[in-house]
């Protein structure tokens, strides 16, 4: 008896056919995106540096924030920088996918790695956006957790001698609210994030290594409880064996 074997080969029209249905479905999704959500974006990737921003403005280690004022105001100058990166970005035709799958279903969740703001949604519950590495968007106390906008308060104290000293409670430094080299992560978020992991039947990766901590653990954790895994991101990961599907590409030749 002769045996007829047909290999059919999948397009990327075939895999993203495949990803709008999952999207579009009803099952819980959780999306875990990196830096490749951001580039696709416009913006500096840290890992590559192609535009050189990161080597003019090199990140500020936690404990030199606390210690030194040289530090605080060059942790301060980089930030707005990243801010004038943004005026010209505009959230890409994926970030608007991943927002249209959180306002559709409220089980729905995003854990970003980015810190540019771009994934944020006045539309959104609270809790469906974890921005595990914090965000550009604002700046708080270290002492007495008080908000500010992070462009009016540099513009008011930034010449001040004591700058950023908080003015409400004169006892603590006002820091964009990212987490810099050295500094904790938020437990709450973490948790969290552990959480719509756990609960998620689709567990979906945009534009991630896979390869830093603590985000390389959520996909383990999915897959410990049954959700399937999806990756989308231009370099192969640890966790694509693993994965229903990967699509290695670019997340703006993908959609």
């Amino acid at each position: 008896m002769l045996q007829l074997i047909i290999f059919y080969i999948l397009t990327l029209e075939d895999y993203f056919k495949t990803l709008k249905q999952i999207i579009e479905g009803d099952d819980a999704i959780t999306f875990l995106s990196g830096a490749g959500l951001s580039t696709a974006a416009g913006l500096p990737d840290f890992r590559s540096d192609a535009k050189g921003f990161w080597t003019k403005n090199k990140p500020v280690h936690f404990a030199d924030y606390l210690t030194s004022a040289e530090s605080r105001k060059k942790s301060w100058q980089n930030n707005i920088a990243i801010h004038h990166e943004l005026t010209s970005a505009k959230p890409t035709k994926m970030h608007a996918l991943i927002e249209k799958a959180l306002k559709r279903n409220h089980l729905n969740s995003h854990i970003t790695q980015n810190i540019d703001g771009l994934h944020t949604s006045e539309e959104c519950l609270p809790d469906q956006i974890i921005e595990i590495h914090g965000t550009t968007r604002k700046a708080a106390c270290l002492n007495c957790y008080e908000e500010y906008d992070v462009k009016d308060f540099y513009e008011e104290y930034s010449k001040a001698d004591n700058f950023p000293l908080c003015p409400k409670c004169q006892n603590g430094y006002v820091k964009v609210a990212t987490i810099s080299f050295g500094q904790q992560l938020d437990s709450a978020k973490l948790s969290l994030a552990k959480e719509k992991s756990s609960q998620c039947r689709y567990f979906i990766v945009m534009g991630s290594s896979l390869k830093v901590s603590p985000a390389n653990h959520f996909p383990r954790i999915a897959l410990n409880n049954n959700a399937k895994l999806i990756i989308l991101n231009y370099d192969s990961t640890p966790f694509d064996s693993a994965a229903e599907f990967v699509i290695n590409e670019k997340l703006e030749n993908i959609y």
